[in-house]
C-alpha cells in the first residue's frame, strides 16, 4: 500500500470558461486599473479520493456488563470517529477472520483493521483493544494496544482512531481539537462557546451580558482573541487566556475594532479598524504593542485571514465598488485582487497548507461557499444548497471545513462532502489548533 495514496486528490471534472477582468502582477496600495482580460476555470468539486477500509471487530468471552458497554461505546467511537475524519472509506466486514480475508460487498479495499476486545481479569471495569491492521488478505503490519473503561471509551475511540489515521496516512486528525462560536442568548446577548470537534461537550466561554464576536484561535491553543462591547462604547478586542481563565483588552483604540486573527508565529495579531466611514486593517503585536496600519483605502476592508508563513494575509475590500477578495504582505504591499465573479465575496479562510482559500460568494440562493488557489485562477463550488453558508474555517489537517448555515454551525469535508450539523444554534465558528495530549 501507498500512503500518498490516502491524501486528498480533488478531482476537477467539470470546467467552464469565462473571461474576466484583472490586473497583471502585483499593484501596491490602491487603486488598480482593471484593463487586461485572462481567461479563468471554474470547477467543481467531485470529491476527495478515499481509500477503503475494512473494519471488523471481535469480542473475546468472558466481558462482564460493564466492559460490554464499555466495548460497545469504544467500538461506536472508533467507527464514528474513523468515518468523520474524511481520511477512509469505512467498509463494515460481514465476518472477520483473523487469519484470512474479511467478507465485504464493497471491492478492493486498501487495508484492513482487525479489532479485539478482551477483558481484563483482575479489574471488572477496564477492557482492553487490540488493533490490528493489515494488507486484506496479509499478516498485520501493525499492531496496538489500548485499555479503557466505560467513563473514557469515547476518549478511547477517538485515540485509537488518531492512532490508525496516523499510521495509514501521516498524517494527525483534528479528534484533539476544539471549535469556539458565538451563540445568541437573547435579548441582543451573543456569548463564547467552546465544543469538542464533533461538537460535543460543549461548555460557555464568556458570560458578559453583552455582544462578543469573531473569535480566533492562537497558534498554541491556549487563547482565544475576539471581539466584544464588554466595556460599552465601541468594540474592542480582548484575550481570553483559556488556563488562567483572565480576559484581558487588547489595544485600545478609538473606533471599532473587529474580526481579528492570530499571526502563525503568535507574535502579532491583524484586525479591521473602523474610523468614520472607512474600514481598514490594522496589526498588533500580540502583547497589545505596536499598532500599526496596514490598509488606507476608500471603504471597508475585513476579515483577515494569514498565509500559514505568516508572510501574507488575504480579506475582502469592496475598494472597487463591491466586495472581493484580496491579498498583500504582512507590511500592506503587494497587493493582488483574487476574485472577479460574483458581486459580493467575502470571509476568506487559508487552509493550512497554504494551497487553497475558501471564501462565500452570495449567489440567488443565498451565499456559498467556495474554494480557490492563492491564485485565484482555479474556483471551485462547495455548497449549493439554499441559505447563507457564512464564516468558513479550516481544520488544522485541512481536511475538514466548520461553517454557519441558517444558524447553527456545520462541518463538511474540504471538498463540500460529509455535511454534518455541530451546534443548533451559533456562528463564527473557529476551528483550534491540534491539543497537546
Amino acid at each position: 500500500m501507498n500512503p500518498s495514496r490516502l491524501l486528498p486528490l480533488l478531482l476537477l471534472l467539470v470546467f467552464a470558461v469565462s473571461s474576466f477582468l484583472t490586473v497583471p502582477g502585483f499593484a501596491q496600495t490602491g487603486e488598480e486599473e482593471d484593463e487586461t482580460t485572462e481567461v479563468t476555470l471554474e470547477a467543481f468539486g467531485q470529491g476527495y479520493y478515499r481509500p477503503g477500509l475494512i473494519y471488523g471487530i471481535r469480542f473475546e468471552p468472558g466481558l462482564n456488563a460493564e466492559q460490554q458497554m464499555a466495548s460497545k461505546l469504544f467500538d461506536e467511537r472508533l467507527r464514528f470517529a474513523l468515518d468523520w475524519s474524511g481520511y477512509v472509506n469505512l467498509q463494515l466486514a460481514d465476518s472477520l477472520t483473523f487469519s484470512g480475508p474479511p467478507e465485504t460487498e464493497q471491492d478492493e479495499p486498501e487495508s484492513e483493521l482487525r479489532v479485539e476486545i478482551a477483558p481484563d481479569e483482575s479489574d471488572p471495569d477496564l477492557v482492553y483493544a487490540t488493533l490490528m491492521l493489515a494488507e486484506p488478505e496479509g499478516e498485520a503490519w501493525y499492531t496496538g494496544r489500548i485499555g479503557f473503561k466505560r467513563s473514557y471509551a469515547n476518549e478511547s475511540g477517538d485515540a485509537a482512531a488518531e492512532t490508525i489515521i496516523v499510521q495509514l496516512t501521516g498524517m494527525t486528525p483534528p479528534f484533539r481539537s476544539r471549535i469556539v462560536f458565538v451563540e445568541s442568548k437573547g435579548n441582543n446577548v451573543k456569548e463564547l462557546m467552546l465544543a469538542k470537534y464533533d461538537g460535543s461537550t460543549k461548555q460557555q466561554l464568556t458570560n458578559d451580558g453583552s455582544i462578543a464576536l469573531s473569535p480566533s484561535w492562537s497558534p498554541d491553543a491556549k487563547s482565544i482573541v475576539f471581539c466584544s462591547f464588554r466595556d460599552k462604547g465601541d468594540a474592542d478586542l480582548f484575550i481570553a487566556d483559556l488556563a488562567g481563565r483572565r480576559i484581558r483588552r487588547l489595544a485600545p483604540r478609538e473606533g471599532t475594532d473587529a474580526a481579528p486573527a492570530w499571526s502563525p508565529t503568535g507574535r502579532e495579531i491583524v484586525f479591521a479598524g473602523s474610523n468614520g466611514e472607512n474600514t481598514n486593517l490594522y496589526i498588533v503585536d500580540a502583547d497589545g504593542r505596536n499598532l500599526r496600519q496596514l490598509t488606507n483605502s476608500r471603504g471597508i476592508d475585513t476579515s483577515p485571514s494569514w498565509s500559514p508563513t505568516g508572510r501574507e494575509i488575504v480579506f475582502m475590500s469592496d475598494r472597487n465598488g463591491h466586495p472581493h477578495i484580496y491579498r498583500m504582505d504582512k507590511y500592506g504591499s503587494n497587493l493582488r485582487r483574487l476574485t472577479y465573479e460574483g458581486s459580493y465575496n467575502s470571509d476568506p479562510a487559508w487552509s493550512p497548507a497554504g494551497d487553497r482559500i475558501v471564501y462565500c460568494r452570495r449567489t440567488d440562493s443565498g451565499f456559498q461557499l467556495h474554494s480557490m488557489d492563492p491564485l485565484g485562477d482555479v474556483d471551485v463550488a462547495l455548497t449549493n444548497e439554499p441559505g447563507d453558508h457564512l464564516d468558513p474555517s479550516w481544520s488544522a489537517d485541512g481536511m475538514k471545513i466548520t461553517y454557519s448555515y441558517r444558524g447553527r454551525i456545520w462541518v463538511m469535508s474540504a471538498d463540500g462532502t460529509n455535511r454534518r450539523q455541530l451546534a443548533s444554534d451559533g456562528l463564527q465558528p473557529d476551528w483550534s489548533p491540534i491539543l497537546d495530549r
